[in-house]
């Protein structure tokens, strides 16, 4: 199998993951959920043997390319869904991360291979950029709860169900499961801030240059040990918790993309 098959065939399984979690959503079946979840346990292994291949056959330098990044980033996407899913049995989550690895993993296969910077990558550098993705997805994650713990408690306050009101756990089981993917996604870009500052170290002869990418990452890092000080403290939970969460989310998404556009860096995303 070629590179792009493998890439292709992951495409093709977090699309029918995601056409079961709509069907799932209409029939109100939960045995067409788990065809999903098994679409994505599949996609996720086709995905992993994606990210082999692609470093195998062009070197880890890969990951500074849009095909590298996004294929980290699907994989990780899906990592994070299939650990909380599994977990707390939230398949309607499916609905809303599938896509997304669906779209990352599109993107992917159909970008080029040519890195921005020639930068020797080595376990430090996969290790920074894999668990920077990983916390980007933890952190979307939590804001897709966020919504859900939004629309729930809206529509128990208007006693006005939707189709989504039987396939939602208890505010109080949303509530922990932000908790926790904010915690998880905060404790990836910790490592992430780490191993960048040891490869930037080991790059550049400095831990830290004032790369635009570097300093949003600090201020996102402060905002989230923030939220997470104030959900500890019992100051900030319930709905107020839900749009922390959100402005963080945005603040990543600005991040990942937006910097880039803006400024100049050493980063490719």
């Amino acid at each position: 199998m070629t590179i792009n098959s493998i890439g292709l065939t992951t495409l093709v399984l977090y699309l029918l993951a995601t056409l079961h979690y709509l069907l799932f959503l209409v029939t109100k079946k939960d045995k067409i959920a788990i065809v999903g979840l098994y679409a994505s346990r599949i996609g996720f292994l086709t995905n992993l043997l994606f990210i082999g291949t692609l470093i195998a056959k062009k070197g880890s330098v890969v990951l500074f390319t849009p095909k590298g990044v996004f294929s980290l980033l699907s994989i990780s996407t899906i990592s994070v869904f299939l650990y909380f899913s599994t977990k707390y049995k939230l398949h309607i989550s499916g609905i809303f991360l599938t896509p997304w690895a669906a779209l990352f993993s599109g993107i992917a296969v159909f970008s080029k291979g040519i890195p921005k910077d020639m930068f020797p990558v080595g376990v430090i550098g996969t290790t920074h950029i894999f668990s920077a993705l990983t916390g980007y997805a933890a952190f979307m994650f939590s804001t897709i709860v966020s919504l859900l713990y939004l629309i729930l408690d809206k529509q128990l306050k208007k006693k006005k169900f939707s189709i989504f009101y039987h396939k939602i756990p208890s505010l109080k089981l949303l509530e922990n499961i932000i908790y926790n993917s904010i915690t998880f996604g905060f404790t990836f870009i910790t490592v992430s801030m780490f191993t960048g500052a040891i490869w930037s170290a080991k790059l550049f002869g400095t831990y830290w240059s004032w790369d635009p990418k570097q300093v949003l990452t600090l201020i996102t890092w402060f905002i989230y040990a923030a939220i997470l000080h104030l959900y500890i403290s019992g100051k900030w939970n319930g709905k107020k918790l839900c749009y922390l969460s959100v402005v963080g989310t945005v603040l990543v998404m600005i991040n990942f993309v937006g910097v880039n556009l803006i400024f100049k860096g050493v980063h490719s995303f």
